[in-house]
């Protein structure tokens, strides 16, 4: 099969000469293999870039074997080339799966995401192979692609944000677990409220649905309190809370002011939404690229996703900033998105999903103020 010998040349190790960015690769390598507390014996997969972020990966290699894991391969991400012959049939997962079978934790170094990336059918397995559960866990550095804007598409990257990500690996994750922590008690404790300046304002209750803390803890513990998807994919930097809320509850509207759909930029969005689902929906501008979008993604992406909180305090974003650092981990930035929310523990289904940001919101539960105008409280 084609594709297991592309696998099987792929497990080499990295070489070549890498960006000159001049990040300390090093204190990046241990806050990722630490976060994992790797045991003897077990084993690691990596998958890398051999065009990015280079130095990272025998760091990372060296470091999995000091443990006493097993360093079990290193694997390039496909690239598009390859990519557009093969990569989503029953018989590409069918190998993957087969190769994960040895795997017990699975990292995700950077990748340009223009010349590489993962094939649908490797996401498949990979999906299985967290719901397996045990101790199977995969940590994420989504690093370039998580410079978003507002519309929740990329924007540019810099080396600038690039220092500020590697700078936000060391911080408390304790204080993000413990701010973490009070805001579930909060949010589970009535009805929310997110508020924003250009007209948002959505009412949901989460009840007893799963929240996913993502505070930096990779741990085979910790996989022992797993319950979403999610919880087993661990992301680097860490600070964002997420919570898929009842979808029935979900109340009131979405106004974007500006994203691009289908192409072009759609101006002054309004979702309106009723027990989850958007009943009808207008725009200022490029109405018609709204309508198109909506009706690509299917059902799934006239439904309310998920709410989500950052609280790293140094993933800053500044009013008039376009770029949201780090999809919005950022302390006080709130995410909201439509589509399928199968991995956060919800109903709707569909494979569509759409992130928006809303890094000015205020969010209230009752009487109490989580988050004013974009800042923590």
């Amino acid at each position: 099969m084609k594709y297991l010998v592309l696998v099987a040349l792929l497990f080499v190790s990295p070489i070549g000469a890498a960006e000159s960015s001049g990040l300390n690769y090093e204190a990046m390598a241990k806050v990722a293999v630490g976060a994992l507390e790797l045991s003897p014996g077990e084993r690691v997969m990596l998958r890398f870039d051999p065009g990015y972020f280079e130095e990272l990966t025998p760091i990372v290699r060296k470091l999995v074997r000091q443990s006493g894991a097993i360093d079990l391969a290193a694997v390039e991400y496909m690239p598009f080339s390859i990519l557009a012959e093969t990569g989503n049939s029953e018989a590409e997962e069918a190998a993957y799966k087969k190769l994960l079978e040895a795997v017990d934790v699975y990292i995700w170094l950077p990748v340009r995401e223009e010349l590489r990336a993962t094939t649908p059918a490797e996401r498949r397995a990979l999906a299985a192979w967290l719901d397996e559960g045990g101790t199977h866990r995969q940590i994420h550095f989504h690093w370039a692609k998580g410079s978003v804007l507002a519309d929740g598409l990329a924007g540019e990257h810099s080396e600038a944000l690039d220092r500020m990500y590697a700078e936000a690996l060391d911080v408390d994750y304790k204080a993000i677990a413990d701010a973490q922590d009070r805001a579930i008690r909060n949010l589970r404790s009535g009805e929310v409220r997110v508020r924003t300046p250009a007209g948002t304002d959505i009412r949901f209750r989460v009840g007893d649905r799963p929240f996913n803390k993502q505070d930096g803890d990779a741990s085979a513990r910790r996989m022992e309190s797993a319950r979403i998807r999610i919880d087993r994919e661990i992301e680097l930097p860490a600070g964002v809370l997420r919570v898929a809320p009842l979808e029935e509850t979900v109340q009131g509207v979405l106004v974007v002011p500006e994203a691009r759909m289908q192409g072009v930029i759609a101006k002054n969005i309004r979702l309106e939404i009723k027990d989850g689902k958007i009943t009808s929906f207008t725009a200022e501008e490029n109405l018609a690229a709204v309508a198109a979008e909506l009706a690509s993604g299917g059902e799934s992406a006239r439904h309310f996703r998920e709410l989500g909180l950052g609280f790293h305090p140094g993933l800053l974003w500044n009013p008039g900033d376009k770029i949201i650092p780090y999809f919005g981990y950022g302390a006080g930035v709130v995410r909201m998105s439509l589509g399928d929310n199968e991995e956060l523990g919800g109903a709707v289904r569909g494979g569509y999903s759409r992130w928006l940001f809303f890094p000015e919101a205020t969010v209230e539960v009752g009487d109490k103020v989580l988050v004013r105008d974009g800042r923590l409280r």
